[in-house]
């Protein structure tokens, strides 16, 4: 009898660790909403996330959505864990928020109307760049374009 409680004991430990987090989660497109604008998370290219500090993941359908939430709900990087957004280059996978690379460019349409993708280094944003020109930003620099919106 006191294995049987060992055993329960065991598994409800791991399923609080495993509960518990801080990873990313692959977004659900086309099944997730938008925490901001509650919206269904469409477009692989613009799609973004939080993983809060007890693990816990809001999903957003475009990084404006997820700077527009940071702003509204007046966090600061010590409210949540991590933040990540969808490579345009590599739809469907996410990267690191605070380490992408911005382009602003109205040429190419973000599901809210700010226009902004994010790519995960140099090499991926040269070609768009070439393509379509625009604006390179960090991600310091979102916060002031949602507030213009």
């Amino acid at each position: 009898m006191q294995n049987k409680f060992k055993y329960i004991f065991y598994v409800l430990i791991t399923i609080l660790l495993i509960g518990c987090s801080k990873e990313p989660k692959p977004i659900s497109y086309g099944e997730d909403e938008c925490e901001f604008c509650k919206m269904l998370v469409m477009d692989k290219r613009y799609g973004s996330e939080m993983v809060t500090d007890k693990g816990k993941i809001y999903f957003f359908d475009s990084i404006e959505c997820l700077v527009g939430y940071l702003e509204n709900q007046k966090m600061t990087k010590a409210d949540y864990h991590s933040l990540w957004v969808s490579n345009y280059s590599d739809p469907g996978n996410i990267i690191d928020a605070e380490k992408a690379i911005y382009l602003k460019n109205d040429s190419l349409r973000s599901p809210m109307g700010l226009n902004v993708l994010a790519v995960e280094n140099e090499a991926q944003l040269g070609p768009i760049l070439q393509e379509f020109g625009g604006t390179q930003l960090k991600f310091k620099d979102l916060s002031e374009l949602v507030r213009e919106m």
